[in-house]
């Protein structure tokens, strides 16, 4: 992605279970890859990155997001005015000391 400045190698030696290199007969080191390797793995993170955004920004998901949010706050403000009022009714019960 010429936009954005991926670390493909930190990516690769850091992210990728090492477990799966070695079952692979790959190099751990990103930059001991063949061409081929590497840009496999590259194109790989590419599309993974454009996925996760289109998921995050679509505009249904938003939608579902804006009205989930909404329901939140709404049930915390409730939640805050429940509080209010039962501390209100605790300090009537509390006997004042006039003395």
């Amino acid at each position: 992605m010429a936009t954005f400045n991926i670390n493909y190698q930190q990516i690769y030696e850091e992210e990728v279970p090492s477990h799966l290199i070695q079952s692979l007969g790959k190099s751990d080191r990103f930059y001991e890859l063949s061409a081929q390797d590497r840009q496999l793995v590259e194109e790989l993170v590419d599309i993974g990155y454009r996925r996760a955004l289109e998921d995050a920004l679509d505009p249904e998901m938003l939608k579902e997001t804006a009205l989930l949010s909404a329901e939140m706050g709404t049930q915390l403000y409730n939640f805050a005015n429940m509080l209010n009022a039962h501390l209100g009714d605790q300090d009537a019960d509390i006997p004042v000391d006039e003395g």
